[in-house]
């Protein structure tokens, strides 16, 4: 069956320290798409000292939440030439987002007992932690971006589960954004695949400028806050990826190609 739209752009923001594999890339690429990124923001590492001091007290903590690759990135580069300073953490839970955070987790910070990678965003994290934790007293340390929304927060505060949150980086749109994305949208239309409220947020900034360019994206959430996100921008929403990696993303666009009919709620 011929795709409707052959062309995908993952707009994402641009890892700038550990590296991370390109599986949507690879993946969306074997099922016969052209596929790029089109990268929306950078991002700043903040309160790094905090984050370190409070690395260096594993006994202080339970163990770590990682909602994000970037939270793994706060970590890895204060620790990238002193990995052993890491080693008590590596027995502690770790509980993750998605797999790629797992994997990054794994791979480079060398955590060994992560877990949830299965569930697809922070609430269904919050619900493995809770099962999972019972009678914890020390809390888990939660470093996170500055925009992160409350979620874990509340869920873990109603069943009495204590949370050491601390903002970790920031980010901000990518002086490029505006070239790049005329670079890229062309005349066709094409699927935008948004892995973050803040993707939308800067792109929104840019089609201000440029009103016309909507009808020529396609946009696909991957989860259900960027799906809000882009409901309350006022896009169509396309396709809803359920769970943060390649093969959900495929399946969710291979749907929407086949119904040929974009989500309106």
């Amino acid at each position: 069956m011929a795709k409707l739209y052959n062309n995908v752009v993952l707009c994402r923001g641009l890892p700038e320290q550990a590296p991370t594999e390109d599986n949507y890339l690879h993946t969306l690429r074997s099922a016969g798409y052209n596929c790029d990124y089109l990268y929306t923001s950078r991002f700043e590492f903040i309160n790094s000292s905090n984050l370190k001091t409070c690395l260096q007290m594993p006994d202080n903590y339970h163990g770590l939440i990682l909602t994000s690759q970037r939270s793994v990135e706060a970590i890895w580069q204060i620790f990238k030439d002193d990995k052993k300073s890491l080693s008590p953490w590596q027995k502690l839970p770790t509980y993750c987002v998605g797999p790629a955070t797992a994997s990054l987790a794994e791979n480079y910070l060398g955590l060994e007992c992560c877990l949830g990678s299965q569930s697809g965003n922070a609430n269904d994290l919050a619900k493995i932690i809770i099962s999972d934790m019972k009678e914890i007293s020390k809390p888990l340390l939660y470093p996170c971006s500055e925009i992160a929304r409350d979620t874990i927060d509340q869920v873990l505060s109603k069943n009495r589960i204590n949370l050491h949150k601390l903002v970790a980086y920031r980010t901000i749109a990518r002086e490029s954004l505006e070239a790049d994305f005329l670079n890229v949208i062309g005349s066709v239309p094409k699927i935008f695949v948004f892995f973050s409220p803040s993707a939308v947020q800067y792109l929104v900034s840019v089609l201000k400028k440029y009103p016309d360019n909507i009808k020529n994206i396609k946009a696909v959430a991957i989860g259900p806050v960027t799906k809000q996100s882009l409901i309350e921008a006022d896009f169509t929403i396309y396709a809803t990826a359920t769970k943060p990696n390649p093969a959900s993303l495929l399946e969710a666009i291979n749907n929407a190609d086949c119904n040929d009919n974009s989500e309106t709620t």
